[in-house]
């Protein structure tokens, strides 16, 4: 199995770059021992600064994805995490014409006949201080790196350490 470990975010708007840090830690780790012994699945880590229709050239070609990025939510506590699925999440178009959601996303590759991951877990972070123009997040944020990196560890590990039949059905083709 594929699996894309997906960083979103800009570095140059404060703590909207969570998932980049995110990201580069879990490789970090996971290249220095946290994979468990015997993993057999590819596991790619990207950090990626685009959104929409641009993430179909990173994401098509996995069988899994995971996606660490910022949400907007009102009165948000800094860092506080949320486990979510596609179907969790708005799949309405967003403040701009431009923006195109990840189920959207997901649903226009698997029209153009691209291969699409089957299981998207999304690890969104809240944010507080998502528009502050300059490099770095914020104290607060980086304060609670290790938690996201825990979330988005287990969430890896829950993909890699699926029951054999688990892996042996997804590695069917479909029809």
């Amino acid at each position: 199995m594929r699996i894309l470990a997906l960083g979103l975010g800009n570095d140059l708007y404060g703590d909207d770059g969570v998932g980049l840090h995110a990201v580069r830690l879990l490789r970090n780790a996971w290249t220095a021992g946290a994979q468990p012994a015997g993993t057999l699945d590819e596991v790619d880590f990207v950090e990626c600064p685009v959104s929409g229709v641009a993430l179909l050239d990173v994401i098509h070609g996995y069988d899994a994805l995971i996606i660490i990025d910022t949400i907007i939510k009102d009165d948000p506590v800094t860092g506080r995490i949320r486990l979510l699925e596609t179907a969790d999440v708005r799949d309405l178009p967003g403040p701009s014409p431009h923006y195109v959601s990840i189920p959207q996303t997901l649903a226009l590759g698997k029209l153009l006949g691209l291969k699409m991951p089957v299981t998207v877990k999304i690890i969104a972070v809240e944010a507080k201080n998502l528009f502050r123009l300059g490099e770095g997040l914020s104290e607060d944020m980086k304060a609670r790196l290790p938690e996201i990196l825990d979330a988005a560890s287990h969430v890896l590990r829950g993909l890699v350490m699926r029951p054999l039949s688990d892996a042996i059905v997804s590695a069917k083709p479909a029809g």
